[in-house]
């Protein structure tokens, strides 16, 4: 076993919870022990709400985080094995870049290593089907970390987050799959429509000329925008009920860690035409068009808020990109526990998640994926109408030409839209 050395927690090794508490026992400086706990720390933080069971009964986050802190608190040879295990757990799937909301029932050493295995098939499924996994379970979660790059050259990665199910999977999909370069023929209708773009350039180049044109125009780019939603709805591949796009408005870009307010975010919902909200008045709570787009806006809000202050502010996840907050998502039955996703009418959909790039002093930035973020969502509950991984490449295809026509307005030193957001938008 190697031991920790000072400032290099990552090149800790141990296999089982005695291995672990003496190895952090003997942290050489407390640099080192800061750094593993914090790394303990950083999954209970980022990780989605979940029950698990630990110590013989069902926890959720906050009675983890208790349990942790008492860790904290305490020299770890005191540590039971149980509690040793548990930072075990923790520091391995930070090691990982993986949430608690992937293990099944049961928070501890051996459902992490089986989520650890499942997620190195996947990845070498992909890169090197010959692999064999790392027998140590450090190593493993060091090998999936390292996997996941090289994978992301040639597929787009998503969540499979099951609410009935309690954890969430992960899928590949390979990026030939999804054709960014053609339109579809409903983009390519409202920008002859409302732009009279002609066909031929690439699928690109005609969505920055009428990001150009709207800009000219209006001061904006949000004709742009809710074009391209339009034509999400009116998707016969997508058949959704509603669709969200979320990002930043482009007036504070110099200084991200200040978008903390609802000023500072583009969130605007669009229904299908002719949905009849009294179908799901149990399901929402309500039958209010306005108040399903205020709520949708809130918590969009709350999210991207939350999400930035993580991201930029003090804390064990400054800088930190997690699953949480950006990658691509396939869900469903998401309105089966959690009030919350029911008066969104949320039960099953897909999310495309987008890195924005914009120039500021001169420099090309880089916003990291959980900034951008368009959703499509259906509402009904019947089995044929679940969304389903064939249909995500879709989902990501209007996501990325959303992404264009941001990055385009914030090229133009515009933003993406100038007046007021109206109670519906």
């Amino acid at each position: 076993m190697t031991s920790l050395m000072p400032g290099r927690t990552h090149v800790l090794e141990a296999d089982t919870a005695d291995q672990f508490r003496t190895a952090v026992a003997a942290a050489p400086d407390e640099h080192c022990l800061a750094g593993v706990l914090d790394a303990c720390l950083r999954p209970l933080v980022y990780s989605r709400h979940h029950w698990l069971v630990y110590k013989g009964e069902y926890r959720v986050r906050a009675d983890l985080r208790s349990a942790f802190e008492s860790c904290r608190q305490r020299d770890p040879r005191e540590w039971d094995d149980e509690e040793a295990d548990l930072m075990l757990s923790l520091f391995a799937l930070d090691t990982a870049s993986t949430g608690l909301d992937d293990l099944v029932d049961r928070v501890d050493s051996a459902a992490v290593r089986e989520v650890l295995h499942a997620r190195h098939a996947l990845y070498t499924g992909v890169v090197a089907p010959a692999e064999r996994a790392p027998d140590g379970l450090l190593a493993l979660a060091r090998r999936v970390e390292d996997l996941r790059p090289v994978v992301q050259r040639t597929h787009e990665l998503f969540s499979v987050i099951d609410g009935r199910a309690w954890f969430r999977t992960e899928g590949v999909l390979p990026q030939a799959d999804i054709d960014t370069e053609r339109l579809t023929p409903a983009v390519h209708e409202v920008l002859v429509e409302v732009f009279g773009q002609p066909a031929g350039p690439a699928a690109s180049d005609r969505l920055r000329a009428a990001t150009r044109t709207a800009v000219a125009t209006d001061g904006d780019s949000a004709s742009v925008l809710r074009a391209v939603m339009r034509a999400a709805l009116a998707d016969p591949v997508l058949r959704a009920d509603h669709v969200t796009l979320t990002c930043p408005m482009g007036d504070m870009l110099d200084r991200p860690h200040e978008m903390t307010t609802s000023d500072a975010f583009f969130t605007e919902t669009q229904l299908r035409d002719g949905i009849e909200l009294g179908d799901y008045a149990e399901q929402l709570g309500h039958e209010s068009t306005d108040q399903l787009h205020r709520t949708i806006r809130a918590r969009m809000l709350k999210l991207k808020r939350g999400a930035i202050r993580s991201l930029y502010g003090p804390g064990c996840l400054q800088g930190q990109f997690v699953e949480k907050h950006g990658g691509h998502m396939l869900f469903r039955n998401e309105d089966a526990h959690y009030r919350g996703h029911k008066s969104i009418g949320c039960s099953s959909g897909g999310r495309a998640s987008f890195a924005l790039r914009h120039a500021t002093g001169g420099a090309e930035q880089v916003m990291t994926p959980m900034i951008g973020d368009f959703r499509v969502v259906r509402m009904s509950h019947d089995e044929d109408q679940t969304f389903t991984a064939a249909e995500l490449p879709q989902v990501i295809r209007y996501g990325e030409w959303l992404r264009v026509v941001v990055e385009e307005t914030y090229r133009l030193g515009a933003v993406l839209r100038t007046d007021a957001p109206s109670p519906t938008a």
